[in-house]
Formats: C-alpha cells, structure tokens, sequence
C-alpha cells in the first residue's frame, strides 16, 4: 500500500517535470518570435525621439539583418547626440536625463536607439532666425526715433526704400511699406505694423525685384543727342567745353566719388553730369560742392538714395543709357561774373533765391542785381565781397554751410493749426471754430461710419480720433486737426475747377504755402512751409502728378493745382 502510494506519487512528480520542460521549450521558443518594443518617452523627459511619421502602435515587419558600420569619431564640439541606450532604465517614466554615457557626434539630428546598425542622421533645416528684431509698435506718418530709422534701413537693403535713413516716417517711407507689403501679400496700407514689421525683418522677406526691361530706343540714343543739347543750355561765356556724349566711356563704375575726390574719374564723371544737363561750365576733375549738388539731383531724378556720393549704384546709372535728364542745370563748374548769362547763372539766381538773397527773375543774366545778391552772401559768409562767384563762393553757396538770410521756415504741424485753402480753414481743439462748424464734422464723420459719439460740437478726444481714424484709411497725414484736404476728402463735391497762376522753382509766396501745405496734407511732401518753389517741392509735385495721373514736369500749372484742391485728389498712400 505504501509502495502504491510512492509510485504514485513519483508518477506525479514525472509528470509534473514533463510539463515544465514542455512550458520551458515552448517559453524558449517564443522568445524567438517577440521582441518587447522600446517605451515611449513621453514629452516631459526632456529627449526628442525623431518618428519620421512611424506610428508605435503598428506592427512592424523585421527587417533583414544590416552589417554594422563603424560608429563615427565623436566630435568635439557641436553636432547631435548619439545615445548608447543600453544602460538607460525603461522602467521609469519618470526620469528627466539622459544616459551618461551620451556621444556628440556630427550631424543634424539625435540618432535612433539602435546597437546593431548605424542610422545615417536625418537632415534638418535650420528655422531661420530675423536680421534684426522687429518692434511691436506700429509705425506710420509722422513716426520718429530709432525704430524708424531701423525699419527705413531694413528696407533699403531689400531695395524699397530709397530715401534718408532719418528715423521720420514721411511720405517716402510709407510709399516703400506700401511697396514692400504688395510684394509681400500683406494689405498695402503703407502703415508698418506688426505683422509688416516681422515679414520685414523676416528671412522670408521678398525683396524688391530690380528691372530688367529693356531701354527704350529714345532713351538709348538720349546719350548721343543729349551733347549738342547741353551746349545750347551752357551758353555762359567763360565755358568752352567741347563735352561729347562718348567723354564718359571709360568711366569706372565699381569706386567711390565723393567731397575730395580728385583726378581723371572725377573728371569724367563731371563731364557725363554736363551731358545730362545737370552741371555746366567745364570739369576741372575736382569733386567739391558743385560737384555735390549735381550728383544729388541726378540721384533723386533717377530715384537712387541721395547722399551726394557717387557710389557704384550711382555710377552705374549715371553711365547707362537709360540715365534721367535734368530739368534744369543746378551747378557750374568755373566762376560767374557780371555780364554771364546761360543756365549756369540761372541755377546761381534759383540758389540764391533759396537762401533769401535775390528777389529778382530767374532770367540767367547775371546782372546788377545778382551782383548785389552774390555780394550780399559773400558779407554773410566772411568771404571776399567782389560780387564775383568763383569756384570758393559757388562751395560754400551749394555746401551745407551756406548761411540764409532768413528764417528756413515754419513747421508744417504749427502752420496747419491755421491754414486756410480754397475755402476751406482748419478744425481743432486749438483753433477758434464755431461749434457749428464741429457739428458739421462730427456728422460728416458720423455718416461715414468714423464717429459714433454725440454731435456736441465740442472737438474732444472722441472727435480727434475719429479725424486720426479717417485720415489713416484715406492715406493722408495722420495729425488729428481737419486741415483743408481733410475736409475736402471728408465733405466731397470740391471739383476739379478754377483759375490758378502758374508756381514754379523760383516762385514764393503765399501760393506756395498754400501748395507746400496741401502737399503735406496728402503726404508727398515733408518740408518745412517756406513760400519758397525750391528743388524739394518741385520734387513733391513729381510725386504728386505721378500719383495722380498727371505730366511729371515739377511744376504747378492750371491742371495740377486744380487737381490738387479737389476733393478727388488721390493721398500718396491711397
């Protein structure tokens, strides 16, 4: 019974063994089968895990087996991180560093887990970072500071912006924002903004597309004709230059000619700004301020940044086919004494006139009274009073030294607190208006959707932000007051009528004012109100008639000004 009993239970024990080989070779061969994925570290561990868009929860066919390839040289510094995964812990989600054993290596980015096979890095473009950090604050018409002059560089190095880098946001700023948004799918508002700013700033910024359109065939042959043309307008009797339209075929374009520069290239450069009409008299190979003042209107004339240096861009231009003529020659080149005539002495009346010192006609005879004129100067600048305009006398008159005889002017802002135009006189909280006169605005504004307060009369906060608000989405000078043009845009109805005296460079008065201020008004303009038809507002109306569909000649005739006083006159940023 006993030996029954043993046997038995040796029989159990046999069987008991037998299963637990069967479960242990069973156990064995599905180790072969069934490899435990890798865990998935979650964000909080501080690695970035590359995907390449693998979805962990898939069931992945093994490859077949790759031979291993050296692991490279780590590298000293830089590079991605290669991780010898075999001593990190996967039992804890909860660690935050990665194993110490990790290897910099070069790269684009952190290699898979992988101790059998090297798996080439995958590249990785780099996010592009901005040149410089834009400013937050929206920038528009009347902006000054450091911001400004940041985003008036930015826009010159992407080819928008041509003017001064003077930190004032005037009417050629926002023509270049206005620019450079259309070209950057932003709403062309010519105010820089937020979103303007960043693209501005932007490695994805689109720069200005330079031309490649061909000369037309009048302009290609300007350079031959342009010869005999500038002896006609050179007529002074100490010039007799015999300037060809081929004098400036050696000139090089990859240099820098500026106030000092002296010798052959100057020369050429001299005589090529004769052919075109924009100095006269004979090139003595002397950069000075004749010189200067001739580079600057070629510059502005031909739209390039106007420093008075002669700088490749400017020499390129200057050189081609395709260079403006002037309108009128600025400069000369020699003295100019009693008894002169030609354009030479009229440029010297047109600066004299600037400075306050002739009154006369800009005739181009240098007669008794421009003799008094240039004597007046020489008193007031310490040179010798011969009436005699030599070359020491023409520098200091076209030179930044110069003195005026008057004042340069008034304010364009404090002129506006009074102006008064074709009717129309200005609305603030500073001037003595009628309260009538308020509630008409606050009405006109009202109807149009840019006030909604009460029509009190009284020209409060409410009512200057609802003038600022309109006269930002017209594109006129955002000041806050109703000047004229304000009005006129605001009320309608001013037709394109009336009778007006021709206002050209020389003219002054109050009729310049009055131009000079509308031009403000409709930002193309952003001097001083000085009654004087100078270079700059003749420069104003050119922007003024372009914009506006009208003959780009720089002066103020019956159509432009007509233009100009209607209620159908077109802002510059409109």
């Amino acid at each position: 019974m006993k030996n029954n009993r043993l046997q038995q239970k040796g029989t159990g024990h046999s069987r008991k063994l037998v299963l637990l080989a069967i479960l242990l070779v069973a156990a064995l061969a599905m180790t072969g089968c069934y490899v435990e994925p890798d865990r998935i570290v979650d964000d909080t561990n501080g690695l970035t895990v590359a995907t390449a868009g693998q979805q962990f929860d898939t069931v992945i066919t093994p490859t077949p087996a790759v031979t291993a390839t050296p692991t490279p040289t780590p590298a000293t510094t830089g590079g991605s991180q290669q991780v010898d995964w075999s001593n990190w812990n996967f039992g804890s989600d909860n660690a935050t560093n990665p194993p110490s054993n990790v290897n910099t290596v070069s790269g684009g980015a952190t290699a898979a887990p992988n101790n059998n096979v090297t798996v080439a890095p995958a590249t990785a473009t780099p996010k592009p970072t901005a040149t410089t950090t834009a400013a937050s604050t929206t920038l528009q018409s009347g902006s000054k500071g450091t911001a400004v002059k940041q985003l008036q560089q930015r826009l010159k190095e992407l080819g928008y912006y041509t003017g001064s880098v003077d930190g004032t946001y005037g009417a050629g700023t926002a023509s270049a924002v206005k620019a450079f948004q259309t070209a950057n799918n932003l709403t062309a508002d010519g105010v820089a903004g937020t979103k303007t700013q960043e693209k501005a700033y932007s490695y994805y910024a689109v720069p200005k597309k330079s031309s490649t359109g061909n000369s037309s065939s009048s302009s290609s042959s300007s350079s031959s004709s342009s010869s005999s043309s500038s002896s006609s307008s050179n007529n002074n009797n100490n010039s007799s230059s015999n300037t060809t339209a081929n004098s400036y075929t050696n000139g090089k374009t990859n240099i820098y000619l500026q106030l000092g520069s002296t010798g052959e290239q100057v020369k050429i450069l001299q005589n090529r700004l004769i052919v075109l009409g924009y100095i006269s008299g004979t090139a003595d190979g002397t950069f000075a301020e004749t010189t200067e003042a001739a580079v600057v209107a070629f510059q502005k004339r031909n739209s390039i940044y106007a420093d008075g240096i002669a700088g490749p861009t400017t020499l390129t231009k200057l050189y081609s086919t395709s260079a403006k003529k002037a309108s009128s020659v600025v400069a000369n080149l020699g003295s100019l004494k009693l008894n002169m005539n030609g354009s030479g002495v009229r440029a010297l009346q047109s600066r004299l006139k600037d400075l306050g010192y002739y009154s006369g006609s800009l005739d181009g005879d240098y007669g008794a009274a421009t003799q008094l004129a240039v004597t007046a100067f020489q008193t007031a600048n310490g040179l010798t009073a011969d009436g005699v305009a030599g070359k020491a006398t023409l520098n200091v008159l076209y030179g930044s030294t110069g003195t005026g005889s008057s004042s340069s002017g008034v304010n364009a802002d404090t002129y506006g607190e009074t102006a008064t135009t074709n009717g129309y006189s200005t609305i603030s909280s500073t001037t003595s208006t009628s309260k009538t006169n308020v509630t008409a605005l606050q009405s006109a504004l009202s109807s149009t959707g840019y006030y909604s307060s009460v029509l009190d009369g009284s020209y409060g906060d409410k009512t200057i932000e609802a003038v600022k608000n309109f006269q930002k989405a017209k594109g006129l000078r955002v000041s806050g007051i109703a000047g004229p043009s304000t009005q006129r845009l605001l009320y309608g109805g001013t037709s394109e009528s009336g009778s007006y005296d021709k206002l050209d460079v020389g003219s002054t008065g109050a009729a310049v004012k009055n131009l000079q201020y509308t031009l403000y008004e409709l930002q193309y303009y952003d001097g001083k109100i000085t009654g004087k038809y100078d270079e700059s507002t003749a420069a104003a109306v050119r922007l003024f008639q372009e914009g506006n569909g009208l003959t780009m000649d720089g002066v103020a005739g019956q159509d432009t000004q007509r233009k100009l006083y209607s209620s159908n006159a077109k802002p510059c940023n409109s």
